[in-house]
């Protein structure tokens, strides 16, 4: 049997559904969901997630991660004469599942050991939403969990 042009338009259709059918599959496998799970409750409430970041940048002495006994602490400023109160969420981009909210806990140094037994290794941002004597404020620290 020889090969004409018939057969080669045949085989270029196979090969192309075969394609499409294998991209099908793909995709539905993908996880496409969206950053965060409230995106654009976030979106429409960013005027005030904006406001919390010029009260962090005013600060004299900003909020940092250090390096402690256990791991990493989160150390405040000195200068805060009040009860610091908020939330820390460690979001690690790349996996939804690794994610972790934790109440802010402050001892009376001013620091506060970030909880990272069980965790796994990688890139993670610490979120802080915290306030201090009616002042409310909003940090993003990069955390390299090793």
């Amino acid at each position: 049997m020889k090969f004409n042009w018939g057969h080669g338009i045949f085989t270029f259709y196979v090969i192309f559904v075969a394609t499409l059918v294998v991209v099908v599959i793909k995709s539905r496998t993908f996880d496409n969901s969206l950053v965060y799970e409230n995106y654009y409750a976030r979106d429409i409430n960013y005027q005030q997630e904006y406001d919390r970041r010029l009260n962090s940048n005013s600060l004299a002495d900003p909020l940092r991660i250090v390096s402690s006994d256990e791991g990493y602490a989160l150390q405040f400023p000195p200068s805060l004469e009040e009860k610091v109160e908020g939330t820390v969420l460690l979001y690690r981009p790349s996996t939804k599942s690794d994610d972790r909210r934790v109440a802010l806990e402050v001892n009376p140094e001013g620091t506060m050991s970030l909880p990272l037994r069980g965790m796994n290794p990688g890139r993670y941002e610490a979120i802080v939403e915290w306030q201090s004597g009616g002042v409310k404020y909003y940090d993003e620290l990069d955390l390299n969990i090793r």
